[in-house]
């Protein structure tokens, strides 16, 4: 199974209609009852102003953890990154769990 992008916005709609559940840091499908680890991340969606992609970072998805290992500055919707910054949409990497294990 896939690690997948779920949006903040997509796990609030899921949220709300009962499609998941989330139990600390692991969201659970209600209709076939696969989970996912979540983590925060961030998907770059453009170049702030427009300007050229340096980092070859749009369409990318990164945890926060690995951003900022990587010397990203992150706030709200946006990312600065070297001397470019972005405008990224807000969400969780999600990491499947294995049955029976973690």
């Amino acid at each position: 199974m896939a690690r997948l992008f779920i949006s903040q916005e997509r796990l609030d709609s899921w949220s709300a209609e009962d499609r998941v559940s989330v139990q600390g840091d692991v969201m659970t499908l209600a209709n076939d009852k696969r989970s996912f680890r979540l983590k925060p991340a961030v998907r770059f969606m453009k170049v702030s102003g427009a300007g050229a992609d340096p980092n070859g970072l749009l369409g990318k998805v990164k945890t926060i953890e690995a951003l900022s290992a990587q010397g990203g500055e992150h706030y709200m919707d946006s990312v600065i990154f070297g001397e470019t910054a972005y405008d990224v949409q807000q969400g969780f990497l999600g990491d499947p769990v294995v049955a029976g294990g973690g």
